[in-house]
C-alpha cells in the first residue's frame, strides 16, 4: 500500500480486510472518489456470523462520506457475497456503513451534529448538500439507533400526557421519565390503561400502573 492509499485508509477508518484500490480526484467537479477493495482472506455471514466461502461480488455501490476539505468524498466498492450453508448467499456487512444505507456512519454522525446545531432541517440540509427528505431519513435512523441502545430496566416512575396533533382527532401520547422520553401517535385518545399497555416499558414496570391522567396531569407507575 503506497503512502496516499495508506493516508486515505486511515482517514476512512478501514480495517485490514479492506484496502484503497484507487483514488480519483476531480478538481473541476470538486469530488474525491475512493475505490475500495476487499483484501481479506475470509468472509462472514452477516446474519449468523459464521465464516463462509466467498461466492462472488455484488454490483458496485457508492456511499457519501465526510468531505475531504472542499471535495465531496464518495466511497465505492463491490462488496463480496458469502455462501453460507445455513443462510444462503448473503452480501457481507461493511465496517463503514449500515445495511442498505447510502451514507457512511461517520457522515451520518456528522449530519446529526449539524442538524442539532441548525435552526431548521432546511438550513442543515443546505450545509450538508443533501435534500430535506434525506435529512429526515437520517433523523429517523438516528432515533431508531438511540431507541435500540436505550434501556428501561431501571424505570420506576413514569408520566403520561396526551396532546392533540394537527387538526381532527389525531393525538400524541407522551411517556416521560427521569432519564427517557418517548411518544406515539394515535388516531384516537387513549384511556387510563395506556401506561400499562406501553410497549416502551418493561413488563414489571407497566404491570404496576395504577394511575394515569391526561392533558397536563402526571401519571405514576
Amino acid at each position: 500500500m503506497d503512502s496516499i492509499s495508506r493516508h486515505y485508509h486511515q482517514m476512512v477508518g478501514l480495517n485490514d480486510d479492506w484496502g484503497i484500490d484507487s483514488v480519483d480526484l476531480d478538481v473541476a467537479a470538486q469530488t474525491l472518489k475512493l475505490q475500495l477493495e476487499f483484501v481479506g482472506a475470509k468472509v462472514a455471514c452477516p446474519d449468523c456470523g459464521n465464516q463462509c466461502s466467498r461466492k462472488d461480488k455484488a454490483p458496485e455501490r457508492s456511499w457519501r462520506h465526510l468531505d475531504a476539505m472542499q471535495f465531496q468524498t464518495v466511497l465505492t466498492a463491490r462488496v463480496p457475497r458469502a455462501e453460507c450453508d445455513a443462510c444462503g448467499v448473503k452480501t457481507i456487512s461493511v465496517p463503514w456503513a449500515g445495511k442498505h444505507n447510502r451514507f457512511t456512519l461517520m457522515f451520518e454522525a456528522f449530519a446529526i451534529d449539524v442538524l442539532h446545531a441548525s435552526r431548521s432541517v432546511d438550513a442543515a440540509s443546505a450545509l450538508l448538500g443533501i435534500h430535506w427528505s434525506t435529512a429526515q431519513k437520517l433523523i429517523e435512523r438516528a432515533v431508531e439507533r438511540g431507541l435500540a441502545r436505550r434501556s428501561t430496566d431501571e424505570v420506576l416512575h413514569a408520566g403520561v400526557d396526551e396532546k392533540s396533533f394537527g387538526k381532527g382527532q389525531d393525538h400524541v401520547t407522551v411517556f416521560d421519565g427521569p432519564r427517557w422520553r418517548t411518544s406515539s401517535r394515535s388516531g384516537r385518545r387513549q384511556n387510563d390503561r395506556s401506561v400499562r399497555s406501553s410497549p416502551e416499558l418493561p413488563d414489571r414496570t407497566a404491570e404496576k400502573g395504577r394511575q394515569s391522567s391526561q392533558h397536563g396531569h402526571v401519571a405514576g407507575v
